[in-house]
């Protein structure tokens, strides 16, 4: 009997394996929700081994990246699949373990200009610059993991917008570390540059995002700089005591 569940147990294993080759990749472009700002517009493939063309944004204003997503589903030495964007440092691994689904550490480069599709606030200013992103090792398994451990850093290099000649505006950075219970905690500050951002937010356990900050103009800098940066301080939010206040929710 015993003997027999194992061959029962082999052949279901075999046969899930030969339907994830043949299935076609194109039925991923049902598995995100649709109020997400993430969404598949096109894929090709299967779902062991294709491509996918991904766009940012609400659903009545997306924009489409110009890159393929590619990725490959091996079970040599588990399920993991690697996934690969000319915007990540090297390939991405996605593995399920026995403690839970883990992703490797990674880096990722972008032109800040996908930022834009994200908010509408963001695409009033039209970002220039460059996103890099970096983030470690992370395992989503039973055990939570310890309040402060990092989850990913984030900077706007070189930033810039449409709004003004200013060039650049400044360099920020952000880092979301582990909080709480299932929440996480963010922050934002400015390196340097004429136009200050700053502010604090995070997930809640309800995986609620939530943004509170401000911009202003940097203090003692020419009354030229400060008038160029007027329209870029009135797409980002309201006015209030000479601070533009950031609220994201």
């Amino acid at each position: 009997m015993r003997r027999r569940l194992l061959h029962l147990l082999a052949l279901a294993m075999l046969a899930t394996a030969a339907a994830l080759a043949v299935l076609p990749a194109r039925w991923l472009m049902l598995t995100l929700p649709s109020q997400w700002p993430l969404a598949i517009v096109e894929a090709s493939g299967t779902l062991w081994s294709g491509s996918a063309t991904l766009a940012l944004g609400p659903a009545h204003d997306r924009r489409t990246l110009p890159d393929a997503l590619r990725w490959n589903l091996s079970l040599a030495s588990g399920p993991q699949m690697e996934i690969r964007h000319p915007w990540l440092g090297g390939p991405l691994t996605l593995a399920i373990t026995l403690g839970g689904p883990v992703i490797s550490a990674q880096t990722l480069q972008a032109p800040a200009s996908a930022l834009a599709p994200l908010d509408a606030r963001l695409a009033a200013i039209g970002p220039g610059g460059t996103l890099w992103l970096s983030w470690p090792r992370l395992e989503f398994g039973a055990s939570a993991r310890a309040p402060g451990q990092r989850l990913l850093d984030a900077e706007w290099r070189a930033a810039s917008s449409a709004l003004t000649p200013i060039r650049p505006v400044g360099h920020y950075a952000v880092a979301l570390r582990q909080g709480a219970g299932n929440t996480a905690e963010l922050r934002l500050e400015t390196r340097h540059g004429p136009l200050l951002l700053e502010g604090r937010g995070g997930v809640d356990a309800a995986s609620r995002f939530h943004f509170q900050g401000t911009a202003r103009a940097e203090p003692g800098i020419s009354p030229e700089t400060h008038a160029a940066l007027q329209d870029v301080l009135g797409a980002l939010g309201p006015r209030r005591n000479e601070l533009t206040q950031l609220h994201y929710r």
